[in-house]
């Protein structure tokens, strides 16, 4: 695997254009919500240049497999958590690499309690 990106339980996350792109975050989008099968899936993302990109595309895949999105926009990855069962979703992304540089973004997974998924 690329250094470029890394993958774990909670998410998907590398350097935009390089190791992580708009296809393979399409890919997993899509990959979650065919896991979910139904339901609501709230959508946050971080200031990050790129992630109104991500979020489009995060956004089309979950649609095309007939899943439900609530984008609620620019905010901190714990707004998501909390929002998820506030809105009884059944799960949610978050489109932020957190503490890395700014060339980096990631896709972060949450089960329907708001809490990082332990498996996909």
């Amino acid at each position: 695997m690329s250094k470029d990106l890394l993958v774990s339980t909670s998410g998907i996350r590398g350097i935009v254009g390089s190791g992580l792109n708009s296809i393979m975050i399409s890919k997993y989008a899509a990959a979650f919500g065919t896991a979910l099968k139904k339901g609501k899936v709230v959508i946050g993302r971080d200031s990050r240049p790129s992630g109104e990109m991500y979020t489009d595309a995060v956004i089309s895949a979950l649609l095309a497999v007939g899943i439900d999105v609530i984008d609620i926009g620019l905010v901190p990855t714990p707004t998501v958590e909390i929002a998820i069962p506030a809105l009884r979703a059944s799960g949610g992304i978050c489109i932020t690499a957190s503490h890395n540089p700014s060339e980096w973004n990631a896709l972060k997974f949450f089960d329907k309690k708001g809490e990082f998924i332990d498996k996909f």
